[in-house]
């Protein structure tokens, strides 16, 4: 009768043991997408990118419009004028002019400069934020990634669980017909067992959702069928100095532009010298005009602000108010950069912690249940209602382990947005 006995529980975690093994294997041999092709196919179909990408053309054009009024302008203009209803005396007979001019600005206080200089930070920080924009995208990318890849090894245990649950229920109903079992022990593990499907299909909802998410980032949108690749290990956290971070680098070309903005203000209290050079052909009649008047001139003119009813004085208040803004979002991001650093680096210590301590307690409670159900085939004084908790608390245990595998490489790909890591 023992060796009876013996025999069914060998029998009993020795065959779950092995269908667990052949789904494992089955699973490994569909080939699934991996992490970086994922990645690189939600960096071509970002939409967010796009629009960081042209707000970096645009930043791009605002430097060459700042850098246009430092090299001279060259216009041309014509003009025939016939005041035929006036005294010639007046009029002196009409104008006719065909001409080219060349207008520089000589001097202006740095002005110009300071503008080319401050949109050129601007730009910077404008490539800075594509920088944000895709790190951010492969955040996202990786979080849903790992998301699935939870979501498929739980579903993958609780199907296990539930096949294995329905090897006890057989095992205990062959024990009732043999009288060794009563029938509220066949009950109580047949709710157990449901229970455990109840929360399979759970999982198969969660499942689809994970991929529709990931689906939804790659170009595969509805796709409920997504296979991610196995991932082996867990990524440690990347370090870095804060201040190479892409939002606190853009914070500084922020300030900086500012600051150059400041300057650009105030250099609107410096008097302008303006050249001008013209060549073509200034007269009164047409045909005399443009058979013997081509001739050529040049003008310099100081133009020196006097009063402009507080207007200067409006750009200068304007510029150190966006001065200091800036200032203040360069420091807020430092902070905000620090604190999400930090919590980052707990949440992360914080799962391998708790791997570790799965790691020890799940053996104890697989022990613990294995002890129990050997004493329950054994005719041992432990009910079925002791046997099925700490099933529970066994399969607990696995499924939590999924959970903070996932939480560890989160945090692991949040560090690496903050710093901007695109790997």
């Amino acid at each position: 009768m023992l060796c009876r006995r013996g025999w069914l529980t060998l029998a009993a975690f020795s065959l779950p043991l092995v269908l667990a093994a052949v789904s494992r294997r089955d699973a490994m041999a569909a080939k699934g997408i991996t992490l970086d092709e994922a990645i690189a196919r939600a960096l071509k179909v970002a939409p967010s990118l796009e629009s960081a990408a042209a707000q970096t053309d645009l930043n791009r054009g605002r430097i060459e419009e700042a850098r246009a009024p430092l090299f001279p302008w060259i216009s041309g203009n014509g003009e025939y004028y016939q005041p035929s209803g006036y005294d010639k005396t007046i009029s002196n007979g009409g104008l006719t002019q065909g001409q080219f001019a060349l207008t520089y600005t000589a001097f202006d206080g740095g002005r110009r400069s300071a503008l080319l200089r401050a949109a050129r930070y601007a730009a910077q920080a404008a490539t800075l934020g594509l920088k944000a924009a895709q790190a951010q995208v492969v955040f996202d990318t990786t979080v849903a990634y790992f998301d699935l890849l939870r979501e498929s090894e739980t579903q993958a245990e609780l199907a296990t669980s539930a096949g294995r649950l329905a090897k006890y229920v057989n095992i205990v109903e062959a024990l009732q017909r043999s009288g060794r079992a009563i029938a509220n022990d066949v009950l109580t593990l047949r709710v157990t067992r449901d229970a455990a499907e109840l929360s399979l299909a759970a999982g198969r909802q969660a499942q689809a959702q994970a991929s529709i998410l990931l689906g939804s980032m790659i170009g595969d949108f509805g796709d409920t069928s997504l296979v991610v690749a196995e991932v082996s290990g867990l990524p440690p956290p990347p370090t870095g100095d804060f201040a190479r971070t892409p939002a606190y680098q853009a914070a500084v070309r922020q300030l900086q532009a500012a600051k150059l903005a400041v300057d650009a203000a105030r250099a609107e209290r410096v008097p302008n010298l303006n050249l001008t050079l013209t060549t073509g052909w200034q007269g009164v009649n047409p045909p005399k005009t443009f058979g013997h008047h081509f001739g050529a001139s040049y003008d310099g003119a100081v133009a020196v602000p006097i009063f402009q009813g507080g207007l200067v004085r409006s750009h200068i208040d304007q510029a150190l108010a966006g001065e200091r803004a800036a200032l203040a979002q360069q420091g807020q991001i430092e902070l905000q950069v620090k604190r999400d650093l930090a919590a980052v680096n707990v949440r992360y210590q914080g799962a391998l912690d708790q791997l570790a301590i799965l790691h020890h307690s799940q053996q104890s409670a697989s022990d613990a249940f294995a002890l129990d159900w050997t004493r329950f085939l054994g005719g041992g004084n432990v009910t079925i209602l002791e046997v099925t908790n700490a099933y529970q608390q066994a399969e607990n245990l696995r499924v939590a382990r999924y959970d903070q595998e996932f939480n560890a490489r989160q945090a692991a790909a949040q560090a690496r947005m903050i710093l901007g890591l695109l790997q």
